[in-house]
């Protein structure tokens, strides 16, 4: 069997082409631009003029697999989640051969049934919850003050159309979160049936020892209102004479920045992955109350290091309730400030959490992600499609 992807951009670092590739699956993959790995791409990564270019250039280089299983579509990007777009130019050798097409949300999906052989199968990885676009525009309501945009209703009305086609076109859904499973089955319990776990994994690796600075609490991620730092902003006001540091680790807008405001909040901004690893190994806890993920990586590099981690169920990583960590309710500061006190007052139950929580981590290492994908992507192409 032979699978094809659909892929702009370059999420995971094009890893799920990898896995295929490794498992003499892949076809093609076509995306926006990519570059195969050899000494003229990374040369030209090493001499672009700037620094922004270079660290783009990098990203777009795909190890293992050679230039010729890369097809080129400048367009896709472009068309990613907006209404209906037009079919990818997928080559006709392509067309006759591919068994899977394996797309990310749907992206060069829409035509794929009308050109494809008889019984080719199309999956796509819901990598964040349908209704992210409803969620955004309510927080942004309740938080205008943060500065964020809300989604306008055209846009609103393309996301759902795309939405839609994907649940009605795919033969298979690959959800790396159950929640993200509960979000599709909320458009209709009939499109649970073709929903697939398949979490992602892993590969940030600590030192065996890490040296956690108690209750110091970190957050990390682009500081957007879709990941709930006005609810951790709420916790550390809550907390706040209790010895509590709150470490906020991304992106921020100078909007969000002045509403993060605190003597016990500290504010970095983007970090290098060199700082972000020394950042997991000297927090306390982690805390992600997010409101609408796939699933979030920087929960999985926290666990990886050891952190109990404090996070919602939108989070997208799935675990024992008080085991690696405590899920809280969406939306509610003072959950979040008790689940720290708990965790943090109480050293003993801390450190049983943070065994639990590198076990756990273990389990969503990037080889036990290859071996669920490419064994999913089989069962897609032999008809065993079940809820899982």
């Amino acid at each position: 069997m032979k699978t094809t992807v659909l892929q702009p951009g370059a999420r995971h670092a094009y890893l799920q082409s990898r896995f295929l590739h490794r498992a003499g699956l892949l076809q093609r993959i076509y995306t926006d631009f990519a570059l195969a790995e050899h000494a003229v791409s990374r040369g030209l990564a090493k001499l672009a003029p700037k620094q922004s270019l270079r660290s783009k250039l990098s990203r777009r280089i795909i190890p293992e697999i050679p230039q010729s299983k890369i097809s080129l579509f400048a367009k896709a990007a472009s068309q990613n989640r907006t209404g209906r777009p037009v079919p990818w130019p997928i080559s006709t050798k392509d067309l006759a051969e591919t068994d899977v097409y394996f797309t990310q949300y749907y992206s060069g999906g829409h035509g794929l049934r009308e050109r494809a052989r008889d019984g080719s199968k199309i999956v796509s990885d819901v990598f964040t919850v349908p209704s992210t676009h409803m969620i955004v525009n309510a927080e942004c309501e309740r938080f205008p003050e943060w500065g964020e945009r809300a989604w306008d209703d055209g846009l609103n009305s393309q996301y759902e159309s795309f939405t839609v086609d994907m649940l009605e076109d795919c033969d298979a859904l690959f959800c790396p979160a159950q929640s993200v499973i509960d979000d599709v089955a909320s458009y209709g319990s009939q499109y649970r049936e073709k929903c697939m776990l398949v979490p992602y994994g892993s590969s940030l690796a600590f030192p065996s020892k890490v040296l956690p600075t108690p209750r110091r609490i970190l957050f990390a991620g682009t500081v957007t209102l879709r990941k709930g730092p006005q609810y951790v902003k709420e916790a550390a006001e809550l907390l706040a004479g209790s010895g509590f540091t709150f470490v906020f680790a991304g992106s921020v807008s100078n909007a969000a920045a002045a509403q993060l405001q605190g003597a016990n909040i500290e504010l970095l901004g983007h970090v290098s992955k060199k700082q972000m690893a020394s950042e997991y190994s000297r927090a306390d806890v982690f805390v992600l109350p997010s409101l609408a993920e796939g699933s979030a990586g920087v929960v999985l590099e926290a666990m990886s290091a050891g952190l109990p981690v404090v996070v919602t169920k939108n989070a997208g990583v799935d675990f024992a309730d008080g085991d690696a960590g405590i899920y809280v309710p969406e939306c509610d500061g003072s959950a979040i400030a008790a689940a720290l006190e708990k965790i943090c007052n109480d050293r003993d139950y801390r450190k049983v959490m943070s065994d639990a929580a590198l076990k756990r981590a273990g389990e969503y290492d990037n080889a036990a992600w290859e071996s669920r994908f490419v064994e999913s992507i089989k069962r897609v192409h032999s008809g065993e499609v079940t809820a899982s």
